[in-house]
């Protein structure tokens, strides 16, 4: 299984439970850009959002983002998208006291 579809059930499923609202999908998003003049250097993003249905209209709700550079001829997109998957799943089910 993709490590984002992993991060998108496990996280719907979760949200589900705690709002006690069926209704809702979990959305991840993963883009992968070359935007600087350096053609080596990438951008990896990952963003989950929770979209819903209420009272007839439709709602997006942002959870949360990552974003990093990497140099892509040193890592792999693959190898980036994973390790970017591990750290999402880490800052998104951290808790802080």
């Amino acid at each position: 299984m993709d490590n984002l579809r992993l991060i998108k059930d496990s996280f719907e499923m979760w949200y589900k439970e705690m709002t006690k609202n069926s209704s809702v999908s979990a959305v991840i998003n993963y883009s992968d850009e070359q935007t600087l003049s350096i053609k080596a250097i990438h951008t990896a993003r990952i963003e989950l959002c929770v979209i819903g249905i209420k009272e007839g209209l439709s709602y997006v709700v942002p959870i949360a983002s990552m974003q990093e550079n990497y140099n892509h001829g040193h890592v792999s997109e693959q190898e980036k998208k994973d390790l970017l998957a591990m750290k999402f799943l880490s800052k998104l089910y951290s808790y802080k006291r």
